[in-house]
This record gives C-alpha cells, structure tokens and sequence, in this order.
C-alpha cells in the first residue's frame, strides 16, 4: 500500500496546506449594495438557511447558492426555520398590530398565507425542529387575539385563552415534540404575564401554568421553551415603558421566575435556548447592547459577553449587539451586530464550532495509515458543510491540502 503514499505525494508537488478556523463569523448583508440594516433570527442545522429581514422585507439568505430571497414584496419578516432548512414561518407589518396576516415559506420560494389569514389577523412567531407545527398569535372567533398553534402539514390553527379574562395573548415559543407552548397574556385584573400549555396528541390543552415576573417586576413576556419543554426564556420588568432583564421559569423549581446574570444595563432578554445555552442581548451601564450567552447552570450568576469571547473574529472594530437565535443542533448563533466594514447594522451567523480540523487520521483509530488517505482520495473533489473527517481542513471541499495534511502526518501513532 506504500504506492498509496507515492500517488499521494505526486498529486501534491505544488499543493500547498491551508487550514481553516474552526469557529467563523459571517456578515449576511442586505438587499441592497449600500445603506438599509438585517437581522437573522433562525438557522438550519448546517448552516445554509438563516431566516430573518432585509432593508424591511422577509428574507432567506441561502448560502450554498449565495443568495438572498426576499420572501414578501411588503413589509414582512420571517420569524422561524425548520431544522432542515425546508419550511419557514413569518408575518406581515412586524411591530404593527393592526394588520398583520401570518405566512409559510418553503424553497424555492414557495409563499403561502396560512389560516386564518388572509382575511383575519394572524402572525407566526416560531416553528418545531420538523416544521410540522407552529405558534404566534391569531383572532379567535370570539373577536380575541390569543395565542395560536398551527398544525403545519394540516394547515389548521387553533387558539388558547387562560381561565382568569385572559382577553388578549400571543406564543413564541413551542418545545421540539409540540407538546408544550410558552406564551404572554392580558387578563382583567393581572396585567399581563406568561403562561406556558402543555397539550394533548391533538392540540388541546392537558394543563398550564402562571410564568410570573420577578417579586416586584411590573410583568414578563417568555420567548421561547427549551427543546424537552422544562424550560422557558425571555424577560422580566416593563418591555414597553421602562427597565427589563433576562429571565428564565424551569419545570424544576415550580415555573419560579429566576433573574439571569447581566452586563449592569438597564434592558435585556433571553431569547432562546438549545439543550444547557441560552443566548439573547444585555445592555452595558451605556446603554449598548452587547450579544450574550448564558449555561443554565450558572445563568443566574453568570453571563458570557460574545464579543469577547470572538474577539479575534471581530478585530475590525465590529461588534455583536443581539443574538436572536440558535440552530436545533446548537452550533450556530444568528443575530445583528455593526459590520465596520459595510458600516451599517447587519445580520450576522456565528458558527460556534466549526468543523473539527485535525492530523489525517480521518478514521480515528489512532494511527494516520493507508486507510485515512484511501478515505480522502475517495473523496476526492466532493464539496459541502457535511463531509465529515475527509475533510480534513475544514475548508468545505476535499482536495490537495486535505490529502497533503494526510501525508505529512502519516504513520503518525502507527
């Protein structure tokens, strides 16, 4: 098999070694050349679909084709993506509540108005990992706006109110299996506070609990359930009209308001959460919002500044200001942040991980042999997020450098 080695080598007289970071920081720009802002806040799993909007408008940024979808010619946002890339969910006139209609996207760029709208006031605000069920907010057939649950692959909406006048409500947040919803309401003579559902196969409501602000706190809004559905995220404080901070309510301790560490501002919010992380913004005493991270097991003491921890990715002057979401899988964070660069408030996609650069010793038994460089030569050519450990310099594509760092290692630990 030594020839292996011989035909290796011959192919890489000229080849030159070139290893990728691990961890990366990608700016996704605008619909225009110049001016305008975007703000990513869901991603696929491998990294290729980022969802959010652009210049005002709902947008896909699809990366395997470098390309940006705008998704609706009105104002608009998409608000959720599917693990897989393959659904997305959205609404129209974000921010304003008068009239608002919810919508699914599917690619190429396949638009859908989902029920009720188009007709009834409606906006989707989160989706399952699978894309078979969503949540938002949609107008009961009472006249109330309450929090929504769409079956996706049905396309049916139902809406849920609280014992206590809940009259108004909205979902953001709903767990991996579909079985659990956060939410916030209005009731007559509590204010507004959250509430979390657990529901039955069909959609109907098994049990819900209070999500109370923090002792003191004016109220709380939860924005999104962990995957298990155990845990809830989002804020705590006055949203509209004074001081907020991040919180979390866990199944553990009763649904209890728990006040997570922050950076001494006077504003900030959980927005989501995948397995033990957390991430969402806090502000500085300044004012300015920097992106964050939490571990539930250290969330109430603890906070993680993004920009320092990626500092050597942002060594430009840019910065992160808020991370809106995590992929199902957990590698990748989407947000805004200013890109120096370009000067303006842009989307942005942080993969946290990276692909796993390492010796040649593609197979992992130990030992760089015949083996691990037949693997790569078989490989040859292909391209992609996913190759796995042929690609060994984590550059998205198996070619001479992959083969050439098999070789310069080889025998190593044989």
């Amino acid at each position: 098999m030594s020839s292996l080695r011989e035909l290796g080598l011959a192919l890489l007289l000229s080849a030159t070694l070139v290893l990728a970071p691990a961890q990366s920081l990608t700016w996704l720009g605008t619909l225009t050349p110049t001016g305008g802002s975007s703000a990513a806040v869901a991603v696929s799993n491998d990294g290729m679909v980022v969802v959010g909007e652009a210049n005002g408008y709902a947008v896909v940024w699809n990366r395997a084709t470098n390309t940006v979808i705008q998704v609706h010619n009105g104002s608009s946002a998409l608000s959720g993506v599917s693990a897989d890339g393959t659904r997305a969910v959205g609404l129209t006139n974000p921010g304003y509540y008068g009239d608002q209609r919810a919508f699914m996207w599917q690619p190429p760029n396949q638009f859908e108005w989902l029920p009720p709208a188009p007709n009834r006031f409606c906006w989707a605000a989160d989706i399952t990992p699978s894309g078979s069920h969503a949540v938002g907010k949609a107008e009961a057939s009472s006249g109330s706006r309450l929090p929504a649950f769409w079956d996706l692959n049905a396309r049916q909406v139902r809406t849920y109110a609280v014992p206590g006048d809940m009259y108004h409500g909205e979902a953001y947040g709903i767990s991996d299996d579909a079985r659990t919803v956060v939410a916030f309401g209005h009731g007559s003579g509590w204010g507004y506070k959250g509430v979390v559902f657990h529901l039955n196969s069909d959609g109907s409501v098994a049990a819900w609990a209070f999500l109370n602000p923090v002792s003191g706190h004016y109220g709380c809004l939860p924005r999104e359930v962990s995957g298990d559905g155990t845990i809830a995220v989002g804020n705590t404080g006055n949203l509209w009209g004074g001081s907020y901070y991040p919180v979390m309510w866990r199944e553990a301790n009763n649904w209890q308001p728990e006040q997570l560490a922050h950076l001494g501002g006077n504003a900030g919010e959980a927005f989501d959460i995948r397995g033990d992380v957390i991430v969402g913004f806090s502000s500085l005493p300044n004012g300015q919002r920097r992106a964050v991270r939490w571990r539930v097991a250290t969330a109430t003491t603890e906070v993680e500044d993004l920009n320092q921890t990626y500092a050597a990715l942002l060594s430009d002057g840019s910065r992160l200001s808020q991370a809106n979401g995590i992929s199902a899988n957990g590698r990748y964070i989407v947000g805004q942040g200013y890109n120096a660069a370009t000067g303006r408030d842009e989307a942005f996609l942080l993969d946290t991980q990276g692909c796993a650069s390492h010796n040649g010793d593609v197979d992992e038994n130990g030992c760089v042999d015949d083996a691990d460089l037949l693997a790569v030569l078989f490989a040859f050519g292909q391209s992609g997020a996913n190759l796995g450990r042929v690609d060994v310099n984590c550059d998205q594509v198996v070619d001479d450098a992959d083969l050439l760092q098999v070789l310069f290692n080889f025998g190593q630990g044989c």
